[in-house]
């Protein structure tokens, strides 16, 4: 079975690192519990600057460590037998930042995806793990398992979101013993703000190549 994950405001604090970057160019740039609507930085910066501190980070990725359950996490889908997906929405060019980010701290996968619309793999897949809502609600559509960490872009829109990873793979399991096969209750419009979708191409890996 496969499954995708995602990297940002999943398998590591995103949110806090994004912000604190985009405070140095914008202080007026509103906290991250303001963050529900798409383009939150109109006003203090231009789209351009935006994706262009977003890269910087992307390219910084190496620097920040992951959430403390991110290793046993993708373990745990492992010893499930799931065939574990990463994949991240970022630009072309931060593929090997992100794919040494994740060999250094022992993060699992399969195969590693950096590109522009996540449902392009839906095709087999079990369910994905992902905090964007437009991600989840294609996810939805698809009739495949969408959850998540809880974050206040994506809170109130009805999907099976957790305060951890621990949470998310008791509900990976409730789902998986029941055979999942009906879409999620969480559906909601597919034009819901997404989150940092400003990649071109994809690439595919795998983390048992050692390289």
């Amino acid at each position: 079975m496969k499954i995708i994950v995602d990297i940002d405001n999943t398998l590591w604090d995103f949110a806090p690192v994004l912000y604190d970057y985009l405070k140095e160019t914008g202080p007026g740039i509103p906290p991250i519990e303001k963050w529900g609507a798409w383009k939150f930085w109109e006003g203090e910066m231009s789209s351009r600057t935006f994706y262009t501190i977003l890269r910087r980070l992307h390219m910084d990725q190496e620097k920040f460590e992951p959430y403390a359950d991110a290793s046993w996490f993708l373990n745990s889908l492992r010893e499930r037998g799931f065939h574990i997906l990463i994949a991240s929405h970022r630009e072309k060019d931060t593929y090997e930042p992100t794919a040494r980010w994740l060999r250094k701290f022992n993060l699992y996968f399969d195969e590693l995806h950096v590109l522009s619309d996540k449902a392009k793999l839906f095709e087999g897949v079990f369910g994905i793990v992902d905090d964007s809502p437009i991600t989840l609600a294609k996810a939805a559509r698809a009739g495949i398992v969408a959850t998540g960490l809880l974050f206040p872009w994506n809170e109130g829109l009805g999907y099976d979101l957790f305060r951890s990873l621990r949470e998310i793979l008791e509900y990976i399991d409730l789902m998986s013993s029941r055979n999942y096969r009906e879409p999620s209750r969480g559906s909601v419009d597919v034009q819901a703000p997404s989150r940092f979708i400003n990649t071109v191409d994809h690439k595919e890996v795998s983390s048992k190549d050692g390289e």
